[in-house]
């Protein structure tokens, strides 16, 4: 390394279209002081979240095409040892691939973002023999890759970012170092403030109507089935009560969105759910909330969580995964169990009764989020655990 020039960092991440785990890199990658390292995106061809003007100054590099083994879902790959070997062909190729870029942009630390890419990113860095960090954001069922995660670690030795305590438990017994590092936002887009009546107005609310809001990918393991249940609970007795619906589905899901409308219809809730597809002005959205509710079944840590209560909303959720690491039951929140319309609306019911309560829960919240999830306070920590990887490597 040389002592003039500040470290490169490659980051890669196979996604096309912008989620989660990529809103999170592009917050990162922004934040980080440039004077310490020099970042480099090594991505697919194509990738639209790569429009993001916070990382225009950012070097890129187009490495994999759309192929079908960075579509498949995580069972998919993950499936029977017939179906493995051609992943695992397609998947040296692709590493191989990487570590010519690697190569030629001279990155001396590999941080990679996705599931796929940390194996096929995993396998390019060592063979270029590189420091290798996953930010890990998924938590993996036993269909999902778990075992071949676990593996990959055992083979690999990354160092892992874990975004929370549940998803650092996948390589518990592992001889691998986990820092928990909780995905931070970008706090000054998000502040308390009063609903704007031009979004009511589009939206077809009213000022008597109290609304529920739930933003996420529209894909089963976030529970908006169970949510639909709840609020059939709830419709006779909250007559004005409307939930807005927030996301699209991912392409291999496309059925999902007519099984959640149906639903909805069969539930007598037509009238009463609002579904807006993907929006960009989520801050305002989420202003225009009594409440935000995010039921998922499994969730890893929950950022437009966080966002909820960078905005002054108290927040109803599943004691899921990382939520109960974001979320503190009964003072910022209200957590109930996975996949129980019941006592998911009688949560809901809780906070729209008691008005008070509720203020002073998103007030608590609002506290939580500037104190723990900052991004600048998540660049300075994955900054810090670069500089201890390139102090042991010297």
């Amino acid at each position: 390394m040389s002592c003039d020039a500040p470290p490169r960092i490659a980051y890669v991440d196979h996604a096309v279209d912008l989620g989660g785990a990529e809103h999170s890199l592009i917050e990162l990658i922004s934040r980080l002081d440039r004077t310490a390292l020099t970042p480099t995106i090594i991505h697919t061809e194509g990738a639209k979240w790569l429009q993001s003007d916070r990382i225009a100054d950012v070097a890129k590099v187009a490495v994999f095409l759309p192929h079908p083994l960075l579509e498949q879902k995580r069972d998919e790959v993950s499936a029977g040892l017939l179906h493995l070997i051609p992943n695992v062909w397609t998947a040296l190729r692709l590493s191989l691939k990487l570590r010519g870029a690697l190569r030629r942009t001279g990155a001396q630390l590999v941080h990679t973002n996705s599931l796929k890419t940390h194996f096929i990113g995993g396998l390019a860095a060592r063979l270029r023999r590189l420091p290798l960090v996953w930010h890990v954001r998924d938590l993996l069922g036993e269909d999902e890759g778990y075992h071949w995660l676990r593996r990959a670690a055992r083979l690999l030795r990354p160092h892992v970012i874990a975004i929370s305590e549940a998803v650092a438990e996948q390589f518990a017994g592992l001889p691998i170092e986990v820092t928990v590092i909780p995905n931070g936002i970008p706090l000054d887009n998000f502040c308390p403030g009063p609903p704007s009546p031009r979004l009511r107005n589009e939206l077809g609310l009213t000022a008597d109507d109290r609304v529920l809001l739930m933003v996420s990918r529209l894909t089963p393991w976030k529970g908006h089935m169970t949510l639909l249940e709840a609020l059939a609970g709830l419709a006779e007795r909250w007559p004005r009560l409307k939930l807005v619906v927030v996301g699209e589905v991912a392409f291999w899901e496309a059925g999902y969105e007519q099984q959640l409308t149906q639903r909805a219809a069969e539930l007598g809730l037509a009238e009463q759910v609002i579904w807006t597809g993907f929006r960009s002005d989520v801050p305002e959205l989420l202003r225009l909330c009594d409440i935000f509710v995010l039921p998922s079944v499994r969730e890893p840590f929950g950022r437009v969580i966080i966002e909820a209560m960078a905005t002054g909303r108290p927040v109803v959720a599943t004691k899921s995964g990382g939520v109960p690491e974001v979320v503190v039951d009964g003072q910022t929140g209200l957590l109930v169990p996975p996949e129980d319309a019941q006592s998911l609306a009688s949560a809901i019911e809780t906070l729209l009764g008691d008005s008070q309560r509720a203020q002073q829960m998103g007030a608590e919240g609002l506290a939580r989020a500037h104190k723990l999830f900052s991004t600048d306070r998540v660049a300075q920590q994955v900054q810090e655990l670069y500089q201890r990887i390139f102090s042991e490597n010297r």
